[in-house]
């Protein structure tokens, strides 16, 4: 009996502690951008931007993401967002993925949708590249870019790079996107703020 009740104390500890602790659930990814669309700086004939010169905020509470701030970001599924990203460690810097739909905060409520691919962050947390993609009620098809878009990392208030696992606050910018056979637009200076991806 006495040597039952010891085995029982010694495989209840283990079974207990098991029960006890699980992983934590994740936190839901989120985010805010700020979206400029434009003609491109050198004209194709026959090929137009149909979106030419609107800007585009998507945040939560008053502070709208720019370069000298994250803003305040939208909750996945908040407002019927959609948001998920990943932000990783990869060759001394960083490779980084994501898409953000979300509602426009100004009196259009404008849903539109961003997508990154292929993001790459050089060693030094500066500067990198991606595919991007965009869609607005304007544009009213997907526009992709046709060369790499250019990333610059922003940094916050004591210079430190806004770039680690899970999360990135950047600049964006593209020379050409494009939709065949006849849509061209560009991507004016941009924000972008991942939050909570997958690392």
């Amino acid at each position: 009996m006495m040597n039952a009740r010891a085995r029982w104390s010694f495989l209840a500890v283990p079974l207990l502690a098991a029960l006890g602790c699980s992983d934590p659930v994740p936190l839901p990814a989120q985010g805010a951008i700020s979206l400029s669309v434009g003609k491109p700086t050198t004209a194709v004939s026959q090929m137009t931007c149909p979106d030419s010169g609107h800007s585009y905020t998507v945040y939560s509470g008053s502070v709208e993401p720019s370069k000298n701030s994250p803003g305040e970001s939208v909750i996945n599924g908040d407002n019927g967002s959609s948001i998920s990203c990943s932000v990783r460690a990869s060759g001394g810097g960083f490779a980084f993925s994501g898409s953000f739909t979300g509602v426009t905060k100004d009196s259009n409520h404008y849903p539109i949708t961003v997508s990154f691919s292929d993001g790459v962050i050089d060693a030094n947390l500066s500067s990198g590249t991606a595919s991007v993609s965009v869609l607005t009620p304007v544009l009213a098809a997907s526009f992709g870019s046709t060369a790499p878009c250019t990333i610059v990392v922003l940094k916050n208030g004591q210079g430190t790079p806004q770039v680690k696992p899970g999360s990135i606050w950047a600049t964006f910018q593209c020379p050409t996107i494009t939709s065949p056979p006849s849509g061209l637009c560009t991507v004016n200076a941009s924000v972008i703020v991942f939050e909570n991806c997958s690392s």
